[in-house]
């Protein structure tokens, strides 16, 4: 199996890269050499997406990929203003220098801290979204299951562990003082 275009020859990450440029999205590649005897190029895709529109490209990534995309994990920084997300998956998962990692990334203003689930596409995300929400605040829309994951019950509302903001707990934001520009 693989991401095939037809034909039975697989699809590379340069033309899945184009099909998300054609649907005006930015899209850039990164090249690392890997490997201490054989070198090896080892690639990934970022794809820049607006919030609205997660879902339309998680649909189309699953559609244009005939192997179903492997889910990894959704890291997520405190970004000032905003709160970017990153939706890690890789193609061609567990395939010996065939697999490639393609990245979504979102950025979420706080002013308005919401984006919807993609569980009903791709429903290992449940995990990753429940934890962002508990982690950063982020509204999940339409999450099937809100129950915290690593916070207790009585851990206080509206404190946020992975903010660097006023949100997060006030002895972590200690941690953070060095780090600002």
């Amino acid at each position: 199996m693989g991401i095939f275009r037809g034909g039975g020859e697989k699809m590379t990450a340069e033309e899945i890269m184009q099909k998300f440029k054609e649907r005006g999205y930015e899209v850039w590649l990164k090249e690392k050499e890997t490997g201490v005897k054989n070198k090896v190029k080892r690639k990934s895709i970022w794809i820049k997406l607006p919030r609205d529109e997660i879902k339309d490209a998680m649909e189309y990534f699953v559609e244009i990929s005939e192997e179903y995309p492997h889910f990894s994990i959704i890291s997520a920084s405190d970004e000032g203003d905003e709160v970017e997300l990153n939706y890690h998956f890789t193609l061609g998962y567990g395939k010996l220098l065939e697999e490639f990692a393609v990245t979504f990334k979102v950025l979420i203003p706080k002013n308005d801290l919401r984006i919807k689930s993609i569980t009903s596409i791709i429903p290992a995300v449940i995990f990753s979204e429940r934890e962002i929400k508990e982690m950063m605040g982020v509204e999940i829309e339409d999450l099937p299951d809100k129950r915290h994951m690593f916070l207790t019950k009585d851990f206080p509302e509206g404190i946020y562990p992975w903010r660097r903001d006023e949100t997060a707990p006030k002895d972590t934001n200690k941690l953070y003082e060095g780090w600002k520009e």
